[in-house]
């Protein structure tokens, strides 16, 4: 009972107080892709936390599996994981909302994954169909659509059906060294699969925004993806250049950017101009790489270590009976 205590706390902690508190921490703009890489973890581990919990406390499917995969005595699992705690109807109930829950993700993951799949199709054959190649550039994946408002965004695909997308009122708009950084920006976008990442965190907190678990996440991811691009395309092409680039978006009202895209005038343009030009470019000591993987490892092992402790320490004790 105690494993399963500590598996819902820290659940509920990571989901609450600490995703509330990461989503208002001042550094993550320093380092936007370690924040994007905890935030991920605080997922996964709240994801792993919760499904370890109902498992456990479906005792029987939990400790059949524990005695066949550790070769352990039965009555010393059933000990471990099971006790006077347990309910009538319970551990039915738990293994019910287990698949129910699992179920519910996987509808939601499958729903929206296609409707942004049509919306990228369809705004894919708009701009084959109505753009023209880039012929200033090297990059056959460019599209320069005709349109009186600025814009650029990427429309992610596999293979070489991934587009990045540039109204002629953005080429115009822009100096030869903005437009270069603003392409990089949305290359950067397909390269770290930013679009895959705002997806699952939309997905997780459409799931469990609701009980106030990871309310910030998709949020977050979208606003520290932005970020990461601006990184990468300054790290070309200087900060300022990326900062004039964006400011000279946003300037123009009544942007034509397509629902959902990935655009260069993101969320947070503001926030994002002020910390191109205040700030420079935060080099991540290599200790300090190491220690943020390290937690990030260590938020996701630590419940799967919580539900398999007792069955480690039991290993290979059928023998010895009960």
């Amino acid at each position: 009972m105690s494993v399963i205590v500590a598996l819902l706390a820290y659940a509920f902690l990571l989901g609450g107080p600490l995703a509330r508190r990461l989503a208002g921490a001042r550094w993550v703009s320093r380092a936007p892709r370690t924040a994007l890489r905890l935030w991920h973890a605080y997922a996964l581990g709240l994801l792993a936390s919760l499904t370890a919990a109902l498992v456990l406390t479906a005792h029987d499917f939990w400790e059949h599996g524990v005695v066949w995969l550790f070769h352990a005595a039965k009555p010393r699992v059933h000990a471990a994981y099971g006790g006077a705690w347990q309910v009538r109807g319970l551990a039915d109930a738990a293994l019910l909302l287990l698949f129910l829950g699992a179920a519910s993700l996987s509808v939601t993951a499958v729903r929206r994954s296609m409707r942004v799949r049509q919306e990228r199709d369809r705004h894919r054959l708009t701009a084959d169909a109505q753009g023209a190649r880039d012929g200033a550039g090297e990059d056959p994946s460019v599209r320069v659509l005709t349109h009186a408002a600025p814009a650029a965004f990427c429309i992610p695909g596999g293979g070489s059906r991934s587009r990045i997308v540039v109204t002629t009122a953005a080429r115009e708009l822009l100096s030869p060294a903005q437009y270069a950084a603003t392409l990089d920006h949305e290359r950067a976008h397909l390269r770290m699969g930013h679009h895959r990442a705002i997806l699952a965190a939309e997905v997780l907190t459409a799931a469990l925004g609701w009980a106030g678990l990871l309310r910030p996440y998709a949020g977050q991811v979208r606003r520290l993806a932005e970020m990461a691009a601006d990184d990468h395309a300054a790290r070309k092409h200087g900060r300022r250049t990326v900062a004039s680039a964006l400011l000279e978006m946003c300037s123009v009202p009544n942007r034509a950017e397509p629902p959902r895209a990935l655009a260069m005038t993101g969320p947070d343009a503001a926030e994002r101009i002020r910390r191109l030009i205040s700030s420079t470019a935060a080099a991540t000591a290599p200790l300090m790489r190491v220690l943020t993987w390290a937690l990030t490892a260590a938020t996701i092992a630590l419940p799967l270590a919580l539900a398999l402790g007792p069955a480690l320490l039991l290993a290979n004790t059928a023998h010895l009976g009960g």
